[in-house]
């Protein structure tokens, strides 16, 4: 999906025990970090302040005691954090200054996957961070489904890369994935991706992709519709996200669902902007941070049939949200960005939210 840098929304917004194991969780804490108290809604977990104005920029957890969170602040190297049951904790992390984490994505605690604006694919391996690839161009997701099962897409607003599969050794690029964007998989040779005003299915050999376009907003002169998500919750079922693409903020906010054979629309909601990312919520529904102003974020959830906006620990104008990560089978959920004091505010803090 068409994203900003991350990079350059902290610095224009500077300028103008995250899935607790048990209820006897240890409190969290890490160097530069500060631990705040959980409870059974959406709450701050976990805090990075400082001058250079701090953010997450991505996130992606496997399971309830294991997650990875990725900071940027300023024009320093980005920082990668690990949750690991009950502490936070810095890991060192070999990118380089200028560079920030645009998407995370992991199968299990030693096959943790980290893809950057500038191009770079990192791997952790359970004990330490590698560079595995350096496209030197911008990335705008991947995919993880294993060590010898990774794919790479490019950006469609960029010099782009193109969609690109890793088998453990060759990395070859898949011309049938061309402009692709990001993808949810229910398996290895059952993956759903979007880029455009396209769906798309890989079956093991090829990508099909299919055109979504009469169920998105119509095209203005300052507005341009396109899909920014999707997550594949099973063979019948798969939902995408897209944006109205209006000039500022996003938006109109549209939810897709493809019930095993055909696409249909599920919602359009034209108060709010576009959608960062689509998580299940663990009861069947699903969490949906959306931009609803410049810089301002909210949390929508999908159950019931409906759209509707779910209270987090700040307000809309005090909070920006890059992305989202869920537990597989699980209620806990997570959505990583900044806070601020004002719109002006020339500082930021990091922070990650949980849901459980």
């Amino acid at each position: 999906m068409p994203k900003f840098r991350p990079a350059t929304i902290l610095a224009a917004t500077a300028l103008g025990c995250l899935l607790a194991a048990g209820p006897a969780a240890a409190a969290c804490a890490a160097p530069g970090g500060q631990h705040v108290p959980r409870s059974a809604s959406w709450q701050a977990v976990f805090k990075v302040s400082g001058s250079n104005s701090p953010g997450f920029t991505a996130v992606t957890a496997t399971s309830s005691t294991n997650a990875w969170a990725f900071e940027l602040a300023g024009t320093g190297a980005p920082g990668a954090y690990h949750f690991n049951g009950s502490s936070w904790t810095k890991s060192s992390f070999p990118d380089t200054k200028g560079d920030d984490v645009s998407y995370a994505s992991s199968s299990s605690s030693s096959n943790v996957w980290a893809f950057t604006f500038k191009g770079k694919v990192l791997r952790y391996n359970g004990t330490s961070w590698s560079v595995v690839k350096s496209f030197g161009k911008v990335i705008n997701s991947g995919l993880a489904l294993s060590p010898t099962d990774v794919w790479v897409f490019g950006q469609s607003f960029a010099p782009d890369i193109g969609t690109w599969h890793y088998n453990g050794s060759t990395w070859t690029k898949v011309s049938s994935g061309s402009g692709l964007n990001g993808a949810s998989a229910l398996s290895s040779g059952n993956i759903w991706a979007y880029g455009g005003t396209n769906v798309a299915h890989w079956n093991g050999s090829s990508w099909k992709k299919t055109s979504v376009k009469s169920l998105l907003p119509k095209n203005t002169q300052l507005s341009h519709s396109f899909v920014a998500g999707i997550y594949a919750a099973s063979s019948s079922s798969v939902y995408a996200i897209a944006s109205g693409g209006r000039q500022d903020e996003g938006g109109p906010l549209v939810l897709l669902h493809y019930n095993g054979s055909s696409w249909s629309r599920l919602a359009l909601n034209s108060s709010l902007g576009g959608p960062v990312a689509v998580v299940p919520d663990g009861h069947g529904g699903l969490w949906i941070p959306v931009v609803i102003g410049q810089g301002e974020s909210s949390m929508q959830q999908w159950s019931g049939g409906s759209l509707h906006a779910v209270t987090l620990p700040y307000s809309p104008a005090h909070l920006s949200l890059f992305a989202a990560a869920a537990a597989h089978g699980s209620t806990a959920a997570l959505a990583v960005g900044f806070t601020r004091k004002s719109f002006t505010s020339s500082t930021t803090t990091a922070v990650i939210l949980r849901y459980q």
